[in-house]
């Protein structure tokens, strides 16, 4: 019996630009969560051991302060991603076109405060890095407790420090969640609520941790 024809339009192929942007949109979310996450997350952990006393702080980030080649290292394993994440990042910001006020869904606001604190966090980020170790790069002086006592007790500082500290986990634990969607690891809407669930939990439990971080800055040494 011969074989019924079957009429097949034809497949859809990505051009060379869409490819390149694939690649580029998955690499922009893969250097979100490795290595700059789990940074974040680790610094943040490592000086919340000033909630035990300026001492104990200064003991337990000795590690990190201390590295053989720590140029070579934090430029390969930070700097040079985060410039990647940061410089496309603004770029899909400048070219997203949000929708919020046509759709006012929860995913929508969670696009919508992706892109902006992306933009606060990556001007904390710079401000961060010039008054800390940019500081040590120019000065060879470390950002010892003093320092840091002293940026906690200004107002100005204390106020950048919360709203970028925040700012970079919103961006980050939102990431983890739209990370798991592109790399296809939550596929349903049930999935994808709990992991968004979960990253809100994830979300409050570092602020918390990070603000009483930098509040204990402020304790006399």
């Amino acid at each position: 019996m011969a074989e019924e024809a079957v009429a097949i339009g034809p497949v859809p192929r990505f051009s060379a630009v869409d490819q390149r942007h694939w690649i580029l949109r998955r690499l922009h979310s893969l250097t979100g969560i490795l290595p700059i996450g789990a940074f974040l997350f680790f610094h943040i952990f490592e000086n919340s051991y000033v909630t035990h006393g300026a001492a104990n702080w200064w003991k337990e980030s000795e590690f990190t302060r201390n590295l053989p080649f720590q140029v070579i290292i934090e430029a390969v394993a930070l700097w040079i991603p985060i410039s990647y994440h940061a410089i496309y990042g603004v770029v899909i910001t400048m070219t997203a076109e949000p929708n919020v006020d046509a759709y006012p869904l929860e995913r929508n606001l969670q696009y919508t405060l992706q892109r902006i604190t992306g933009m606060l966090a990556l001007a904390f980020i710079l401000f961060h890095f010039f008054t800390t170790r940019g500081w040590f790069y120019l000065s060879g002086v470390e950002t010892n407790y003093e320092r840091m006592h002293a940026f906690m007790m200004n107002p100005v500082y204390l106020t950048a420090y919360i709203i970028g500290t925040l700012s970079c986990l919103y961006h980050l634990t939102n990431g983890l969640f739209t990370f798991c969607i592109t790399w296809g690891i939550t596929v349903g809407p049930r999935a994808q609520t709990l992991v968004n669930r979960a990253c809100v939990v994830l979300f409050l439990a570092f602020s918390v941790m990070a603000v009483v971080t930098l509040l204990s800055f402020r304790a006399p040494a």
